[in-house]
């Protein structure tokens, strides 16, 4: 089974690892819908698609809203009448301690990572179970294993991500639908440097330091985007049938 045709969403491509994944996945054959909460950025990502002889459209939206998902989903059904494969990517994260992290900022962290990828996956599935094929792909992180000082409500949010990656690879295996995470540590992306100011508050360096800190202690090269985007390509490619429930650490 060919990848070439198959369609692909990948949420938050705006930007970052998603946009990564877009361009990875466009130059492998699959239509890509670009899904991503600003318009600049996901049109900026379907020219470089283009611009490399792939298809792609933009669909503006925010994971937390179950009626951007739904349009979403409509449109891609209305432009190419399939989802193949459907990456949860958007996200994002802060730098607080446990004491300082508001009521709402925790909310907001399980709204996008938890509750969009749970409403997401809830929509692209009837799709998938009509054609008896889809992969979906969550991108989680490294420290939705453990704990922190500094971004426990982040982490909390990532472990929540990775089980709902499990129970949906148990629920739609006899569809023929798979459903793995892929885990990256430490990447150098905008939503790192985010936080520039809470590292300069509570750790007292900048972010572009706290990346050095954390590259003194690899003794391979560090982990860019491009790493993670040929992961989840791994992981789409109708080949990887016999993989489900897993976490790809990268």
């Amino acid at each position: 089974m060919s990848n070439t045709g198959q369609v692909a969403i990948v949420t938050g491509s705006g930007s970052g690892i998603g946009r990564a994944i877009a361009l990875h996945l466009s130059e492998l054959g699959y239509q890509i819908v670009v899904q991503d909460i600003s318009s600049q950025r996901a049109q900026e990502t379907c020219e470089l698609i283009s611009s490399q002889g792939g298809t792609s459209i933009n669909v503006v939206g925010d994971v937390t809203s179950p009626a951007d998902i739904e349009r979403t989903v409509a449109e891609t059904i209305s432009m190419w009448g399939r989802i193949d494969v459907h990456i949860n990517n958007a996200g994002f994260c802060q730098v607080k301690t446990f004491m300082d992290i508001t009521l709402d900022e925790i909310k907001k962290m399980f709204e996008v990572h938890v509750f969009g990828t749970f409403l997401f996956t809830k929509a692209v599935v009837p799709h998938m179970q009509a054609r008896g094929y889809g992969r979906i792909i969550n991108i989680v992180s490294a420290m939705g294993n453990g704990g922190s000082e500094f971004t426990s409500h982040y982490q909390a949010a990532k472990s929540a991500q990775q089980s709902l990656t499990r129970s949906a690879a148990i629920s739609f295996i006899k569809d023929g639908i798979t459903s793995n995470s892929v885990s990256p540590t430490t990447v150098d992306t905008n939503l790192f440097h985010e936080n520039d100011e809470n590292f300069r508050k509570y750790l007292g360096h900048s972010a572009g330091d706290e990346l050095k800190r954390r590259a003194a202690g690899i003794r391979t090269t560090p982990v860019e985007a491009i790493d993670i985007a040929r992961a989840v390509g791994f992981l789409a490619a109708p080949d990887s049938y016999h993989i489900n429930g897993q976490v790809i650490g990268i």
